[in-house]
């Protein structure tokens, strides 16, 4: 988790270190509302601390929506909530136990427009994640987590846009006391793959 956290902050630096120069024409210029859905997937396996068998996670699903302040033509500050949940299964066999993930960040978000209304995209950033067992009424955790996107746009109407975009979150499963999650421990990396659609409207 250590490795990871650096990674993040590496990439927020030079991100930082990219806009310095930016700073000077920064104002708010528009809003853009975004809403996706996609595939979840957990890259890591968990770790049984009573057991000591490794588990895993089914691939789930993901829903979310972002605000963002396009404060630069390639510069926007962006705050999202996104929900993942994901079934946990023991040995290969599906359980009962479904993980529900509730993030809640802010990231930095760098685009470049091109021709015929493609326009490419970063995002780096973090917050914190809520981390629940469905169905159990205690034992809910919050972790910070980091995050890393790619993505591209395409303008389809006005300030109507389609777009397709991957995410990573860096987090630690560790320390949930609900019913069946509470012998797990793990630093995780997990994955996202997500379609949407934006809106953007100038101010």
């Amino acid at each position: 988790m250590t490795a990871n956290i650096r990674v993040i902050g590496l990439a927020a630096a030079f991100t930082c270190i990219r806009l310095a120069p930016l700073y000077g024409q920064i104002q708010l210029q528009s809003v853009n509302l975004s809403v996706l859905g996609g595939g979840y997937n957990t890259v890591h396996n968990v770790f049984n601390l009573q057991t000591g068998t490794t588990d895993d996670f089914k691939t789930g699903f993901t829903l979310g929506g972002s605000i963002g302040l396009q404060l630069h033509k390639y510069v926007e500050l962006r705050a999202s909530l996104t929900g993942a949940q994901t079934h946990l299964r023991v040995n290969g066999a599906e359980t009962a136990t479904y993980l529900n993930r509730y993030y809640v960040g802010v990231d930095v978000k760098g685009e470049y427009p091109l021709a015929g209304g493609i326009t490419p995209y970063g995002l780096a950033g973090g917050g914190f994640v809520v981390l629940h067992e469905k169905g159990a009424t205690a034992g809910d955790k919050t972790q910070g987590f980091g995050h890393l996107g790619l993505g591209v746009a395409h303008s389809i109407s006005g300030g109507l846009s389609l777009f397709l975009q991957a995410d990573g979150f860096f987090y630690s499963l560790s320390g949930l006391t609900s019913p069946a999650l509470s012998a797990y421990s793990s630093a995780q990396f997990d994955v996202a793959w997500n379609a949407g659609v934006s809106y953007r409207f100038s101010l």
